[in-house]
């Protein structure tokens, strides 16, 4: 499949499951919050075929937007839409470190479970997938690529709601091998994040 092709069609994808999680989220009714987002990243390449001699994390960051649907008093769902900063520092030669950006827009979907709900200060922990549309991917050297379009990976995260903002960190574990540079290389994100939310319309 050709990059054009591929780019193509990994829109398509990221536009179909920003039409369901949508649907999903009104399908309920009227939304109970819609806020912005932002936060650091962390992250490293993990997988079978690690190239050079070794990994480690590189930083990033992510910004977007975020709406909710209260299904009770406990249980909530969230779809984010982020730009976010991924990659990761591959240890080529002795000390030389070259690092490694993928740009993503991601779409996380989360079912976020609140204690304390009466509360003004709510403990949180939710999660969820994040299927990302690669954006750009590039190294200290050059343009990759080799990247796969459609990345996707699995969330796991806690934080808390303090009046109209909210802190939390998340692990996303990515499912899929993004690097198409040969059948043996299997390559995947793993990247720690700690975010902080702004609820702009709260009607909790």
């Amino acid at each position: 499949m050709s990059q054009d092709n591929e780019m193509q069609t990994g829109f398509k994808t990221m536009l179909f499951f920003l039409f369901v999680f949508t649907c999903l989220s009104l399908q309920a009714g009227e939304l109970t919050g819609v806020g912005i987002k932002l936060g650091y990243n962390n992250s490293k390449f993990t997988g079978n075929d690690i190239p050079g001699k070794g990994v480690s994390f590189q930083s990033g960051g992510s910004i977007g937007g975020f709406i909710e649907k209260n299904f009770n008093h406990k249980y909530c769902f969230r779809q984010e839409a982020l730009i976010t900063l991924k990659g990761s520092k591959i240890n080529t030669v002795g000390d030389v470190y070259l690092s490694n950006y993928l740009f993503y827009l991601e779409i996380p979907a989360l079912l976020i479970r609140t204690f304390l709900a009466e509360s003004k200060i709510r403990p949180e922990i939710f999660i969820g997938l994040a299927p990302g549309l690669k954006i750009a991917a590039f190294n200290d050297r050059a343009l990759l690529e080799d990247i796969r379009s459609i990345d996707t990976g699995i969330v796991l995260g806690a934080g808390i709601y303090l009046w109209n903002a909210d802190l939390d960190i998340r692990i996303n574990r990515g499912l899929l091998n993004f690097d198409q540079s040969g059948d043996d290389i299997d390559l995947k994100n793993f990247t720690i994040s700690f975010l902080i939310g702004f609820t702009i319309i709260d009607r909790r």
